[in-house]
Formats: C-alpha cells, structure tokens, sequence
C-alpha cells in the first residue's frame, strides 16, 4: 500500500527537528557581553592558533552594544581574540565556558571586565603588566638617548623592569602550571624577543615546568607539543654550551694557532663578502655579537661607535647579528661603519655555543695577536678595557 506524501510530511519534519536538536547539544562555548558608545562598529572574534591569527565571526554592534558569540568548542585549550579597530583583549577558552565582557569603545582593551574565565582574568594583569615594561623600556631608552642618564643606570634600570615583569609573571606561574595564564605570560615578547629566556637556566625551570603539566593534562593541544619540543631544544642547548665550557677550559692550554682556529669566524657582510676575523690581526679588534632588533641595540651601538670613532685605524670592530629578518639587518647594518656580518642560522647557530653566548649583547676584545682576552661584563667599562691593549 503507496503512502502518500502528505502522510510523509509529518515525519520529514520531525527528522529535521531532529537533526537541529542535536546541532544545538553539540559542544560549544560562548563570548557575550556589552560594548558601550560603539553603534556601528565591527567586533571580531579571532582565533589564535600557533601558526595564525584567524577571524571565526563577527557582528556589527548596535545603539545597545549587545553581542553573543558562539562557536564549536575544540576539545583543548586555545587563545582567543575580542578585535575592536586596533583594540583587543585577550580571551582563554579551555572547554565550553560562557565569558562575559563589558567594556566601553574608547576604552575597549584597556579597562574591560570579564566574567566566567579565571585565565582569562590573569592574562589581562599579564598583558598590563607587559605594555607597561615595553613603555618603561621605550623612555629609559629616549632618556639614555638624550644624555639624561648614564649606560651604567640604563642598563640597570632595564634590569629592574624586566626583573618587576618577571616576579609578577613567576608568581602567577607558580600558583598554577595549567593554567592557560601561565603558558601565556611565558611567550611574552618585547620588540618580537622573548621576556623569559629559555637559555636562561632560571627562566628555563618555568619553561620546564608547564611543559610537564601540559604534556600530562593538555596532551591534546598542539601547544602541548611545541612547549616540550620548545624545552628541549632549549635544554640540548643549555647542555651544549656546558660541554663547550669545558672544551674552552682545554683549549686554555693548547698552542696559539689551534686557540686562534678554533675562534676564527668568517661569514657574509651586508655586500655578500666573505669576512674573516682572522684577517683582523694586527689590530684591537671589538668582537661583538647582537641583534639590531633588540631594544638594546641602539644604545649599546652609540657606545661602540664612540670607541670606534676615537681609536680609527687602531681598533676594528667586528660585528655578527643573528637577525633572523635580513631586511631588517641590512636597513640596520647600512649605517654603521665597521664589519657587519651576519648569521643566517640565527638561534640555530653553532658560534652561540663556541662563544658562550648566553644574550645579547655579548662582547669580547681581541688584541694585536688575535687573541681573545676580555669578555666584556655588565660592569666593564668597554672604552677603558680597550685602551689597555692600544
């Protein structure tokens, strides 16, 4: 006996109420609130990934400022963003969380409040506690610049900052190693650099630390991943460049031609050219190794040239960057008067262990012979430790 289609109907419609039913029991999390003063503004949410920054919705705000976000929850912790014109705030999604945020257009990502993740809470005094180092950086900088103070209270005053960012960052990673916070507060960067050095045996332990509780209770993260493998690379390194303390401590007692062989460098200049260190003998040579991106880099730069102006034809400076950008290097490197080469390797490269470079910069001082017989400390003056070998 034919059913007609009528008769159908019924069960086609209760199939399809079926279906949006179990759409609507999927996982999913949720990011609502209130903008205040921003009728007609695009708000974006975006997705952090470790790769890219992508956008997964957005909506045009009205004379309320009323907004709901939601979105598939992924099955392990990930970063997003509330984008508002040049603004943004920083949200932490560990599972299927409803986050409230209410905030004022003009000052959107400044005095914001935000409900329902805890993380999310820490990671807003994390980004606050990091504009104000990159602020504080950038005026020590002008002052030093302007000859308000002098390149000893510069660089300690730096230290200071950087040292107030990290105990604030430090606490907040003791007091929860799976906190999303606490992965967060370790990528925190100052000029594209990392604040927490993972070359740094201090600064490593924390590394080492999420690391493990990551790996045992986010394992399904790519963070989770590229944390442990982030770590090891970084201790493989720390390992290296202990092996090769010892190697420099056997070499103390090695003939001159193997001591200056073993400490020879050559790599390209700005032109291409192969230059060697080698061929610098006969002179007081500045060994200097840096990064022109650094925040350091400029004042550290007007020191050199200061010495190098003073001493012409008497002192060569010989200056190896491991930019990693070679644009940026080149724009850098243009405009200074002694040898720059540079190191494509980057982080990668061997020289870093050789030389025990630990950061930049790193400074050593060679004499006529070609010998390496200063390496260069916080607290030497560069321009006296060179005149004892003129």
């Amino acid at each position: 006996m034919k059913t007609s289609l009528l008769k159908k109907l019924p069960v086609v419609a209760l199939a399809i109420i079926a279906l949006v039913s179990c759409k609507d029991k999927e996982p999913h999390f949720t990011v609502e609130g209130k903008i205040a003063n921003a009728d007609s503004t695009m708000l974006y949410l975006e997705r952090r990934s470790l790769n890219e920054t992508t956008v997964i919705d957005s909506v045009r705000l009205d004379t309320d400022g009323n907004f709901k976000f939601e979105e598939p929850a992924l099955g392990y912790p990930e970063f997003y963003l509330l984008r508002m014109d040049k603004q943004a705030i920083n949200l932490a999604i560990d599972s299927i969380e409803t986050i409230t945020v209410n905030a004022n257009k003009p000052t959107f990502a400044t005095e914001y409040a935000i409900e329902g993740s805890e993380s999310s809470v820490k990671i807003k005094d994390i980004v606050f506690a990091q504009n104000k180092l990159s602020q504080n950086v950038s005026d020590l900088r002008k002052k030093f610049e302007n000859k308000g103070i002098s390149q000893d209270q510069y660089v300690a005053d730096i230290q200071v900052e950087i040292d107030e960012y990290k105990k604030k960052a430090k606490d907040l990673i003791l007091s929860d190693y799976q906190s999303m916070a606490s992965y967060f507060a370790l990528f925190q960067k100052i000029e594209g650099y990392l604040i927490f050095d993972p070359y740094d045996k201090n600064d490593l332990v924390a590394f080492r630390a999420v690391a493990t509780v990551w790996d045992q209770y986010k394992s399904k993260s790519p963070r989770a991943e590229h944390l442990k493998s982030f770590t090891l690379t970084a201790l493989a390194g720390l390992k290296q460049m202990a092996n090769q303390e010892e190697t420099i401590k056997k070499l103390e007692n090695t003939e001159l031609s193997d001591h200056s062989a073993f400490y020879n460098i050559t790599l390209p200049d700005i032109n291409n050219k192969e230059v060697s260190l080698a061929s610098l003998k006969g002179k007081v040579v500045i060994l200097d190794f840096t990064a022109y991106q650094t925040e350091f880099s400029p004042a550290h730069n007007i020191l050199i040239n200061n010495i190098y102006d003073k001493n012409k034809g008497k002192v060569e400076v010989y200056q190896v960057s491991f930019d990693s950008d070679m644009h940026a290097w080149k724009n850098a490197a243009i405009n200074l008067p002694w040898i720059c080469v540079r190191e494509d390797k980057s982080l990668n490269s061997e020289l870093l262990a050789r030389f025990n470079v630990q950061g930049f910069p790193t400074t050593y001082i060679l004499n006529k012979n070609g010998e390496i017989v200063k390496r260069v400390l916080a607290t030497d003056n560069l321009a006296a430790e060179v005149q004892k070998l003129l």
